[in-house]
């Protein structure tokens, strides 16, 4: 079995998909900039920075409802959203024994939850690398000892 392709088109997309959202964000942030420097000499620097922050306030919470509109349209067609797909339940069974059995129900009924602590996790292990460090080396021995053991079953399948 031939996994490497598969995994290069998914790390590529995820790639790319990551570059896209930077681009736009560099946009965004130059476009609130040209704002602030055209609104700066007529109005002062305070104003100007007062109206530029709303307006990037209000494109925030458009991004949000516009993505907001576009999950619960697709969300809502056919299937009930809370029936777990064949690799969302592989995935569940395979953390169930690490997490165990409540916190695996909960993080089912809380997946918006889930999803938001996550985001702020990386967020903060993104910018404090003292934080990253603390997590590397808590996580670093287990992480190794999954690595092995997954190594292990793959070459025992093989």
């Amino acid at each position: 079995m031939n996994i490497r392709g598969p995994l290069s088109s998914l790390f590529s997309l995820n790639a790319l998909v990551w570059l896209a959202m930077l681009t736009g964000f560099a946009a965004l942030l130059c476009l609130a900039a040209a704002a602030w420097f055209a609104m700066a000499p007529p109005l002062g620097a305070p104003l100007a920075s007062l109206f530029t922050g709303l307006g990037l306030l209000v494109m925030a919470v458009l991004l949000v409802m516009v993505v907001q509109r576009t999950t619960h349209k697709s969300g809502s067609s056919g299937k009930d959203s809370r029936e777990l797909s064949r690799q969302d339940e592989r995935i569940e069974d395979n953390l169930r024994p690490l997490v165990g059995d409540r916190a695996a129900q909960w993080t089912r009924e809380h997946t918006g939850t889930v999803v938001v602590g996550a985001l702020a996790a990386g967020i903060l292990l993104a910018a404090s690398p003292n934080a990253r460090r603390l997590v590397t080396r808590a996580a670093g021995p287990v992480l190794t000892r999954k690595a092995m053991d997954a190594y292990k079953d793959f070459s025992d399948q093989g």
